[in-house]
């Protein structure tokens, strides 16, 4: 079956999704759900790619990869986790991260809460039986001030997979000192992760 992208248009809407069988169907920059890393970049490069961003989280259980790339079409960052010591490097779960920009089909963060409604329809369309749940805004424990927020809309699948649709809106201060820039992030996660990030 033919492979379809998350991917924006330049008129600032989803493409419409043809109807699917199984969530990997469905890829972000050319990578699905139980595809593997291997496929897609040198060993060096996942390696380099690591990143411990749940060094709190219980151990040996999951690692987890940013990737960026000039070949990439849709996001500025791609996030991967995988399961711990797979030597196959088989995607648990992955992530979609584009930023805003005055120049880029998302301009700020009321289009992305326009884009995350429309992404989130789409879907549903697509995955009759989805339970969605938002969208919902908390303050991102990032950011002790309270002032930098995430809006999430989940829509959980089936027993084994949800998709999250998020847009972080970060403070000014965030931005500035710690550089963290406001954008759109789509993720399909297996519940069992889901679980351990919980």
């Amino acid at each position: 079956m033919k492979k379809l992208l998350f991917i924006l248009i330049l008129t600032l809407n989803f493409q419409s999704f043809s109807k699917a069988n199984d969530i990997s169907d469905f890829e972000i920059e050319g990578m699905s759900v139980g595809s593997s890393l291997l496929d897609h970049f040198s060993l060096k490069k996942i390696k380099s790619s690591e990143v411990d961003w749940y060094d709190d989280l219980e151990k040996n259980r999951y690692v987890a990869f940013a990737f960026d790339s000039p070949n990439f079409e849709t996001y500025d960052f791609v996030d991967v986790w995988t399961k711990y010591n797979d030597d196959e490097y088989l995607i648990d779960t992955i992530a979609g991260v584009i930023y805003f920009d005055k120049d880029k089909p998302i301009k700020n963060i009321k289009n992305c809460y326009q884009e995350q409604e429309i992404i989130a329809d789409d879907l549903t369309q697509i995955f009759s039986k989805a339970k969605k749940d938002g969208p919902s805004t908390s303050e991102h424990s990032g950011d002790p001030s309270g002032e930098s927020t995430y809006t999430d809309i989940y829509l959980k699948l089936d027993d084994k997979y949800e998709v999250v649709i998020a847009c972080y809106d970060w403070s000014d201060k965030i931005y500035e000192t710690q550089n963290k820039a406001d954008h759109l992030y789509i993720s399909i996660r297996s519940l069992e992760l889901e679980k351990w990030l919980r």
